[in-house]
């Protein structure tokens, strides 16, 4: 009967989009955390240039989970 009701394509696209959107937002912000870590240790050290690639990998990363809140509010609210 429901079956009838859902269609299991769109049902496939769902489950498949929600699976990449999750483990790719949680691995960016993986990252960011892990980029602005490493750039706090790295500037303790003295090691200048590790820390500011460090953190621009961080600082990128982070922009990366924002916009794809962004994003997902964006298509909620279109929808």
């Amino acid at each position: 009967m429901i079956a009838g009701v859902v269609d299991m394509s769109d049902l496939v696209s769902v489950i498949w989009v929600s699976l990449v959107a999750g483990i790719g937002v949680t691995c960016a912000f993986g990252v960011a955390i892990l980029g602005g870590t490493r750039a706090v240790d790295s500037s303790r050290e003295g090691r200048v240039t590790q820390a500011a690639a460090f953190g621009v990998l961080g600082s990128l990363a982070m922009l990366a989970v924002v916009g794809s809140i962004v994003f997902g509010i964006v298509i909620l609210v279109e929808t």
